[in-house]
C-alpha cells in the first residue's frame, strides 16, 4: 500500500480492479457480521414482524411498478384503505436493487437478504471511497469503512432494511467535495443521483439530509468561494431532487391528513446506550449491557474505535479538500446529542434538555418521527473519518500490518454472530392454500384467522408477506402506522367464525378466509359459507356465498339531540383519571390501562336528574374502544336499570366512522329517552381479544334543554 501523499497533491485515481476487490471484501465481512444470515437467505431473515414487512414492500413495488406505477402506492395489504405502501416504508430503491434476484428466482426472501448484504458492503466502499478522499491513505480509509458498514447499530438495524440502507450518505459527501474541488454538470448530476438514492430509499434519512446538506454547502462554499454562476448545475439538480422527493412524499402527507397519522413525543434514550453491545458480542457480552433491538438499541462505538478517532481528531491530519477535523468532530456531537432525543438522560438523571426537542418543536416532519436515536447515523458519520485519520497519523509507527491489525479489531468489537434467524416459507414450502388463492380469478379480498390478540399485530406480518404468492387484497399487515379501523378488524377476526365475525367479513367484502391449521374448522358449518379443503399443511379456506362488494357506507345520520352540560358532575371509574374524559381535551384520556375486563366502569352523577336519549364514548388514536358493554342508568323512581341499545348498529356505526371519518369517530349508544340520577358504562363480559379501553371524551345528550 503506497505511503500517504502530501494534502496538496491531487490523489491518482483508484484502478476498478482495486475499488472491485475492496468491496468485495466488505461484502465478505458483511457476511461474516450477519451469519448465518447468507447460508440461510433463500428462506430466512432477521426478525419477526419488519423484514417480512419489508419483504412485501419490495414485492409490492415490483409488482405494481410495471402494471400501474401512477398508483404505485395503492398495494394489496389493508383493504379496504388505499395508499397502504405509505402505511410504511415504500422501499423503491431496495425493490430496484432487488429487481435481478426476483427476477432470476422468484424468491423475494433471497431478494431482501441479498440487498442488505450489498447494502453493507455498499456502505463499507462510500466510506472508504470518502474517508480516503480527506486522508489520502487507502489502508486507514479501509478501516473507516468497516466502522461505518458495521457497527452495533448498523447491525441491530438489519431488521430494518430501509434504516440500514444508508450507503448512500458517504457517497453524496464525497460527490459534494469532488464538485467543489471543480464544478461541473457531470458532477453535479452524481450529487443529485446519490442524494435521490438516499432520499428515496427511506422517509427517516430524507427527512435528515438538509441538515447534514445544507451546512455542508455553506461550509465548502465558504471555503471555495465559487462564483454564484457556478452554482447553478447543482441549484437545478437540487430542484429535480426535490421534485422527485416531493412526488414520492405526497402519499404520505395525504395519508396522514386522511386518517389522522400521528406520533406520541418521543423518549430520551439514556446515554449509557453508547456502551451496550447486541447480545452475542464475541468480546464484551459478559461486560457491558445488552440493548433492547427497537428503541434504547445497542449503540456502542467501540473502545478502540474511540480512542482512534480522538487521536485523529487530536494529531490527524485531513486534505484541505474535505470539511476539516473540527467539522467532522462537530458532525459527531451533533449525531450524538440528537440521537438521545428531548433530553440528555444518563440512566435515570436528566443533564438537561437535548437539542432534538428544538427539532421537534420548529419542524412538523419531526412530529411523525418514531426513534431519535436514528441520528446516531450522523455520529458514526463524523467519527469514521477521525478513525481513518487516527489510523494515518499511526500509521508511520506500527506499520501497515499494524493499521491491519487495528482495523480487524474495529470490527471484532462490534461481532455479535450468530445471529437469531426467523424462517419464512418460500417456492413449494408455501403452504397450499396460499398457491391455490394464486390461481383464483373469483377470490378478491382475503383474511386469515384467527387473527393475533391485541399487542400481537407483529403476527400479522405474516399473512400480509404470503399474500406475495397470490396479491389478492388483503385486510391484514404490519406496518409503522396502523390505519384506525384496524383494531376493529382484527377483533372481528379474532373471534371467527362467531356470527358477529361472520356478518363483518360478508360486509366488508371479504370473499376468501384462511384458516390456519390450529384453527380447525372441522364442525364448522355456518349457514351461507362453503369449506374447502383441507388443504395438505392443514389450512382451510371458508367463502360466503354472498359478500357485499364497495366501500362501507358511510355513517347514519343521527337524531339531532342537545349536549348536557357538564356543570357538577361527578364521575367514578374502575381506574384513576376519570375526570380526564370529561375535561373538553380529546388530546387527554381516561384508560383502564391494561386489558378491559368484565366489571370495568366509568360512572357519571349528574347534580339533578337529566333525560338521556345518547351516550357518546370518544375513539380517537389509539382506537381504544369498549368492546362488550351494558349501559346502566340510576333511573328515577326505579334505581338502576340497564338500558338496552342496537349494539350492532352502533358497533356498525363506529365502524363506518373510523373507515370515513376517523377524526370524529364516536362509539354511539341510543337510548329510550329516559329520566336518570346517573349512568354508568359496564365491561359485561371479558374479552380474549385484550383490548385496553381508552377514552378520551364521554358526551350525554338529551332531547330537550341542557
Amino acid at each position: 500500500m503506497p505511503e500517504r501523499p502530501p494534502a496538496t497533491e491531487r490523489l491518482p485515481s483508484l484502478p476498478r480492479a482495486v475499488v472491485l476487490g475492496v468491496f468485495v471484501t466488505y461484502l465478505g465481512l458483511a457476511v461474516i457480521a450477519t451469519w448465518p444470515l447468507a447460508a440461510r437467505a433463500g428462506d430466512s431473515v432477521f426478525g419477526l414482524g419488519t423484514p417480512p414487512l419489508n419483504v412485501w414492500a419490495i414485492g409490492a413495488v415490483l409488482h405494481r411498478l410495471p402494471r400501474d406505477p401512477l398508483h404505485l402506492f395503492d398495494a394489496n395489504a389493508f383493504y379496504p384503505y388505499r395508499h397502504s405502501l405509505a402505511f410504511s416504508e415504500h422501499l423503491l430503491v431496495q425493490a430496484l436493487q432487488a429487481a435481478p434476484f426476483v427476477a432470476t428466482t422468484g424468491n423475494h426472501v433471497l431478494a431482501h437478504n441479498a440487498v442488505a448484504l450489498l447494502t453493507l458492503a455498499t456502505a463499507g466502499l462510500g466510506m472508504f471511497l470518502l474517508a480516503r478522499e480527506l486522508v489520502g491513505d487507502s489502508a486507514a480509509a479501509f478501516g473507516a469503512g468497516v466502522l461505518y458498514a458495521f457497527h452495533s447499530w448498523n447491525i441491530n438495524e438489519l431488521v430494518r432494511l430501509q434504516i440500514l440502507s444508508n450507503q448512500w450518505f458517504p457517497f453524496l459527501v464525497l460527490s459534494l467535495l469532488r464538485y467543489f474541488s471543480g464544478p461541473s454538470r457531470r458532477r453535479a448530476l452524481g450529487v443529485g443521483l446519490f442524494c435521490a438514492l438516499q432520499g428515496l430509499s427511506c422517509m427517516y434519512w430524507a427527512l435528515y439530509l438538509p441538515l447534514l446538506v445544507l451546512p455542508l454547502l455553506v461550509l465548502l462554499q465558504w471555503r471555495a468561494r465559487h462564483p454564484w454562476r457556478r452554482l447553478v448545475p447543482l441549484a437545478l439538480t437540487f430542484a429535480g431532487v426535490l421534485a422527485l422527493s416531493i412526488a414520492f412524499l405526497w402519499p404520505y402527507v395525504l395519508t396522514a391528513r386522511e386518517l389522522g397519522f400521528e406520533r406520541s413525543p418521543p423518549l430520551s434514550v439514556g446515554l449509557e446506550r453508547y456502551f451496550d453491545v447486541l447480545p452475542g458480542n464475541v468480546l464484551y457480552q459478559q461486560v457491558l449491557g445488552i440493548a433492547r433491538p427497537n428503541r434504547d438499541a445497542a449503540h456502542f462505538l467501540g473502545f478502540v474505535a474511540i480512542l482512534t478517532a480522538a487521536w485523529g481528531a487530536w494529531r490527524g491530519r485531513l486534505r484541505p479538500t474535505g470539511p476539516g477535523r473540527a467539522a467532522c468532530v462537530v458532525l459527531f456531537a451533533s449525531g450524538l446529542l440528537l440521537s438521545l432525543g428531548p433530553e440528555i438522560r444518563l440512566g435515570q438523571t436528566i443533564l438537561g434538555p437535548g437539542p432534538y426537542a428544538a427539532l421537534y418543536d420548529l419542524l412538523p416532519p419531526f412530529r411523525h418521527v418514531r426513534y431519535p436515536e436514528r441520528f446516531a447515523l450522523f455520529a458514526m458519520l463524523g467519527m469514521a473519518p477521525l478513525v481513518a485519520a487516527g489510523l494515518a497519523r499511526l500509521r508511520p509507527r506500527i506499520g501497515f500490518a499494524g493499521v491491519l491489525a487495528l482495523t480487524g479489531i474495529l470490527f471484532i468489537e462490534h461481532l455479535s454472530a450468530p445471529l437469531t434467524l426467523a424462517s419464512l416459507p418460500t417456492g413449494p414450502r408455501v403452504p397450499e392454500a396460499y398457491r391455490w388463492l394464486a390461481k383464483r380469478d373469483d377470490v378478491q379480498v382475503v383474511a386469515d384467522v384467527p387473527s393475533a390478540r391485541h399487542k400481537m399485530e407483529r403476527h400479522d406480518a405474516m399473512p400480509m408477506y404470503l399474500s406475495t404468492v397470490h396479491w389478492k387484497r388483503t385486510v391484514q399487515g404490519f406496518t409503522g402506522y396502523f390505519p384506525p379501523a384496524y383494531g376493529f378488524f382484527r377483533w372481528r377476526l379474532f373471534h371467527f367464525p362467531a356470527p358477529e365475525s361472520l356478518r363483518f367479513c360478508e360486509r366488508l367484502g371479504i370473499d376468501a378466509v384462511i384458516v390456519q391449521p390450529l384453527a380447525s374448522s372441522e364442525g364448522w358449518a355456518p349457514e351461507g359459507w362453503e369449506t374447502i379443503g383441507p388443504f395438505d399443511e392443514g389450512h382451510t379456506i371458508m367463502r360466503p356465498h354472498h359478500v357485499r362488494r364497495g366501500p362501507w357506507p358511510p355513517a347514519t345520520k343521527l337524531p339531532a339531540l342537545v349536549e348536557l352540560s357538564r356543570h357538577n358532575w361527578s364521575v367514578q371509574a374502575s381506574q384513576s383519571g376519570a375526570a380526564l374524559a370529561i375535561d373538553g381535551d380529546l388530546d387527554t384520556a381516561w384508560s383502564t390501562l391494561e386489558p378491559q375486563g368484565k366489571g370495568d366502569f366509568y360512572r357519571v352523577r349528574f347534580s339533578a336528574p337529566r333525560v338521556v336519549a345518547r351516550v357518546s364514548i370518544a375513539v380517537g388514536p389509539p382506537f381504544e374502544f369498549p368492546l362488550r358493554i351494558k349501559l346502566l342508568g340510576d333511573v328515577v323512581g326505579r334505581g338502576w336499570t340497564e338500558l338496552p341499545f342496537d349494539e350492532v348498529a352502533a358497533y356498525d356505526r363506529l365502524l363506518a366512522l373510523l373507515l370515513n371519518e376517523p377524526r370524529h369517530a364516536w362509539l354511539d349508544l341510543e337510548v329510550a329517552p329516559v329520566d336518570l340520577r346517573a349512568l354508568r358504562v359496564r365491561v359485561r363480559l371479558d374479552d380474549a381479544y385484550a383490548l385496553p379501553w381508552t377514552m378520551a371524551e364521554i358526551r350525554i345528550w338529551s332531547p330537550g334543554e341542557p
